[in-house]
């Protein structure tokens, strides 16, 4: 057995060398910088692998765990990630208050990323789960029916290994706090002792496995939007809701595309946002991460956001700060991905994109448009990275 453990040990290694070539490829055209991202995108997904293989990756003592920063697949900024392992020949309970929480949507899923699709076995959230009092909820999973006499929900499950992804959206960064969870399993095993050599090899082989495909499959689904020719413009979303076989919630409408924006140009974004539980908009980059938005406003949300006296959401994404309240900053990443979620809405309405040199912008916006000076936006920034810190308390 010592042999094994050294020889996974040894292809772990060799995965983690060899599978970083994508970010090298000349055929992406990524950039010295960009390539730097790469690396720390690669090593965050190492980080963030390791942890759910070796840290939460028994389902029979779950532990609603979260990774800072959860930089993978386009993560929301205005969101708390966490996952817990789940063997559903068992059964689960979730409870907890998310009475401060926008919303909270929970994703019951084969959640092996990489594998060319993601099995969602179930798809939930606010606001069509049970408030027991308090905005407490009540939650099992299980391979049984419903009893008839629980209080909350009650969902049966065909038994199997699974994942549950649960997701927290903040609105107001600076009076909603993050929902008190507890996940346990109802019909646990034995106690638990030190790990064996056996699940050890099994663990760092898993590992292996996933950085070998998991952060190349991120990157290859951010720059399909550019190979495509989705640059720039949003006209090809036709209001179409997320495929949940990507992952996404069939709660949420997305939108994205690939955009491109020298240091003297600008995109506005315009677009009539519809009635929803929740939206914002977001960019990211090549490696399908979310842009920096703890030092940065590089996403904007409806608490965040104004919308001019005519009804529409102007929002300007540039490098340059244009001196107004809706602003994208790119913080000098020149491509990758722009962005839009609306949560539980009826309407997909699909932006309009315009590129245009920054000195132009200004005869674009509304007239009642207000101006923001240098002093306000580092005291708006200040504040932001406050309450994003708050949030994820490390």
């Amino acid at each position: 057995m010592d042999n094994d453990l050294r020889t996974s040990w040894d292809r772990l290694c060799d995965a983690l060398k060899e599978s970083v070539g994508y970010i090298f490829d000349p055929e992406l055209g990524a950039e010295a910088s960009e390539q730097a991202e790469g690396l720390r995108h690669h090593l965050r997904m190492l980080y963030y692998t390791a942890d759910r293989a070796l840290e939460n990756g028994d389902p029979d003592r779950p532990e609603l765990g979260w990774a800072y920063p959860f930089k993978v697949g386009l993560d929301n900024p205005d969101g708390l990630y966490q996952s817990v392992p789940m063997d559903l020949n068992h059964s689960y309970r979730l409870t907890g208050r998310i009475d401060t929480l926008r919303y909270l949507g929970l994703a019951l899923m084969d959640y092996r990323s990489g594998r060319g699709s993601l099995l969602q076995v179930l798809d939930l959230g606010t606001p069509n789960l049970t408030d027991i009092g308090d905005g407490r909820i009540d939650v099992v999973f299980s391979p049984d029916p419903d009893p008839g006499d629980h209080i909350g929900d009650w969902f049966e499950v065909e038994p199997g290994a699974y994942r549950l992804l649960v997701r927290q959206f903040f609105s107001d960064w600076a009076t909603e706090n993050h929902a008190e969870l507890h996940m346990e399993c109802l019909t646990p095993t034995e106690l638990p002792t030190r790990l064996d050599p056996e699940t050890v090899v099994e663990r760092i082989n898993q590992i292996a496995k996933e950085m070998s495909k998991a952060p190349k499959f991120w990157a290859d689904y951010a720059v399909g939007h550019r190979d495509r020719g989705e640059i720039n413009s949003f006209d090809h979303v036709e209001g179409r809701h997320s495929a949940v076989s990507d992952g996404g919630s069939a709660q949420q409408s997305y939108g994205g595309c690939w955009y491109e924006v020298g240091p003297d140009e600008a995109l506005l974004l315009e677009v009539i946002p519809p009635d929803c539980l929740y939206w914002n908009i977001q960019t990211g980059d090549t490696w399908f991460q979310s842009l920096d938005y703890v030092n940065l406003p590089s996403t904007i949300n409806d608490s965040q956001a104004r919308i001019d006296p005519d009804g529409v959401l102007r929002v300007v994404v540039s490098h340059q700060d244009p001196g107004i309240q809706n602003w994208l900053a790119l913080g000098g990443c020149p491509r990758g991905l722009l962005a839009y979620r609306w949560n539980n809405s009826d309407t997909t309405p699909v932006p309009a994109l315009s590129l245009m040199p920054v000195s132009e912008i200004a005869g674009r916006l509304h007239p009642d448009t207000p101006q923001i000076s240098t002093d306000e936006r580092a005291a708006l920034n200040a504040e932001r990275r406050r309450h994003a810190l708050r949030r994820f308390t490390r």
